[in-house]
């Protein structure tokens, strides 16, 4: 009998974080077995609108869409938050803890940025932790015992791959600039104000290589070009733009002081980019030894460190080389399968 499957679908047609990206990539396989049914869980009153965009994302059309899950064996909760309500055993992906470490200014957003995280850690017959770190921070904030949680690592598309960019934004060529990918000022995690301190002290000129930012809200800033939010993946294929500045750029710099996966860390390993990161949370988790890290918050390292990459032939070499061998070993198909597996466990 196939595995009737429902799945709280309200990132897959148009979030362009992580989190979406991370359900597209799991749904585009299990949309293939023979061995499940698929439904989609659409907010609102009338869910059959949303089709034809699952349809795009998903690159298939063999689910259904609903308003409940009703008939469902196990429902999946991809967002962090349980925001479906029912009677069915469910299966909640908890990304991380950032509304509790980081909560925000506003008492009453918090409270509501963290109620979804909590109805989670409530009711799920078992949540996914996408690191070992992921794991460690979901039993000290979010209290939930180490049996009801089971890690699964994302994987890398194989569209990213090494090569030479196809295109570039105007006035950047292959080799002449850093690269930071994600939102510089709604994020103040991703730490970026503290890497722009660097780089400027690195080249107080302004003559080194410029950073690049892919994300929204960039800041005009000396030194900082807007490439803009190239991380969409909403269709099959979208995300070429990315891989080109992945691949054009001398080292992709990732100066975060909280991440539970760094999804941009993979990326550009496996495009043959050298990664230069922060020694926080999953980061040297996830990059093995095929980094260079560096104390967060150690400005006059990063500034080092920076110089270093951007004038070390040898040393980029190293690092893409074990960029390489270290992102093969994160393959979507395999995370797929293990969540399938966990899906059906949770089913019995």
């Amino acid at each position: 009998m196939a595995l009737r499957l429902a799945v709280d679908a309200r990132v897959v047609a148009e979030d362009t974080r992580g989190i979406g990206r991370y359900a597209r990539a799991v749904l585009r396989r299990l949309i293939q077995r023979d061995d499940l049914t698929l439904t989609l869980l659409a907010p609102g009153l009338f869910p059959q609108r949303m089709r034809s965009a699952y349809q795009r994302a998903l690159g298939a059309d063999n689910f259904r869409v609903a308003a409940r899950a009703g008939g469902a064996e196990v429902v999946w909760h991809p967002a962090n938050g349980t925001f479906v309500a029912t009677r069915a055993p469910s299966v909640a992906t908890i990304h991380d803890a950032v509304p509790f470490r980081f909560p925000a200014d506003d008492p009453r957003r918090g409270a509501r940025d963290r109620a979804p995280f909590l109805r989670s850690a409530r009711s799920a017959t078992r949540v996914i932790a996408v690191s070992e770190f992921g794991r460690r921070e979901l039993e000290a904030v979010l209290g939930i015992a180490p049996e009801r949680i089971v890690v699964i690592h994302h994987g890398v598309e194989r569209s990213f791959s090494p090569g030479t960019p196809q295109a570039l934004p105007a006035g950047l060529g292959a080799g002449e600039y850093f690269l930071f990918v994600g939102d510089p000022q709604s994020e103040p995690r991703k730490n970026f104000a503290a890497l722009h301190r660097a780089h400027a002290a690195a080249w107080p000129r302004g003559d080194g290589p410029p950073l690049v930012v892919a994300g929204r809200n960039v800041p005009t800033l000396a030194g900082v070009i807007a490439a803009g939010n190239l991380g969409d993946d909403l269709e099959i294929g979208a995300a070429q733009p990315l891989r080109d500045l992945y691949r054009g750029a001398l080292a992709l710099t990732l100066p975060s002081l909280h991440e539970t996966f760094g999804m941009p860390m993979l990326e550009a390993m496996a495009c043959g980019t050298p990664v230069l990161a922060a020694r926080m949370s999953c980061l040297p988790e996830v990059g093995g030894d095929a980094a260079r890290y560096v104390d967060a918050e150690d400005g006059s390292a990063w500034r080092t460190a920076l110089r270093e990459i951007a004038g070390d032939a040898a040393l980029r070499e190293r690092l893409r080389q074990a960029g390489l061998a270290r992102a093969a070993q994160f393959d979507w198909d395999a995370s797929a399968r293990a969540h399938f597996e966990l899906f059906r466990a949770v089913a019995r």
